[in-house]
């Protein structure tokens, strides 16, 4: 092997293994999920002094009953897709989700 073979084959393909692998990192590291990307929102407000702690709290829980809701709602509309389910129990079975949705949030604003 020859030191010119280092140069023009060995080196740019290190360089491009290089740059690959941490583009990988990078994009592996930008992927959060929903419910992270809101509470990193709240914790600077918080930080900021824009809300309370009081307020944080339950924001958070609301956050999180939303995401546990539209993953719900994603799964019945997955099982009408599929054909499992006819459109009025989709439909029923939505209602019901949503009056359960919205006793959880009810019971949040007077627990806290």
């Amino acid at each position: 092997m020859e030191p010119t073979d280092f140069y023009f084959f060995v080196l740019p393909l290190g360089i491009l293994i290089v740059t690959l692998v941490s583009l990988a990192l990078y994009l592996a590291r930008k992927e959060e999920s929903l419910y992270d990307r809101e509470l990193k929102r709240l914790r600077m407000m918080l930080r900021s002094g824009t809300i309370d702690k009081k307020t944080f709290e339950r924001m958070r829980i609301r956050i999180k009953e939303e995401i546990i809701f539209a993953e719900e709602l994603q799964g019945l509309h997955t099982l009408l897709h599929d054909k499992i389910i006819n459109q009025d129990t989709y439909v029923k079975l939505r209602e019901l989700l949503e009056k359960a949705f919205r006793q959880r949030i009810k019971s949040l604003v007077l627990g806290i």
